[in-house]
């Protein structure tokens, strides 16, 4: 059984093959964001987080992505996060609107 190093992280329980989660509370933008995701897709997509992280939990370095938070108008950066509760990290202070959106590097 793999054991959390990390002190807001809680420990998977005995038995048991699921993927760890954070103690720390969702902020409003991920309850917005997350809420509306399946739980079932959103454990898979932990699963795979997990091991692109070399089977640690928590925030993976350098894996930023562009999350669309209210359709054709706002957007955010994100972290991935390998956690089944919490799979992206959302800064609240890092929303871009329509006129400023986020633009993609070409061949990146």
């Amino acid at each position: 059984m793999t054991t959390n190093q990390g002190s807001d992280m809680m420990d998977p329980p005995a038995g048991k093959s699921v993927v760890g989660t954070s103690t720390r509370p969702l902020n409003e933008l991920e309850k917005n964001v997350i809420s509306t995701l399946d739980e079932d897709k959103v454990n898979d997509l932990a699963k795979c987080l997990f091991t692109l992280n070399n089977r640690h939990y928590g925030p993976i370095a350098g894996a930023y992505v562009a999350v669309c938070t209210i359709e054709g108008k706002q957007w955010c950066v994100g972290q991935l996060n390998a956690d089944r509760a919490k799979p992206l990290i959302l800064f609240e202070d890092r929303s871009l609107t329509h006129q400023k959106r986020p633009k993609l590097k070409q061949g990146a």
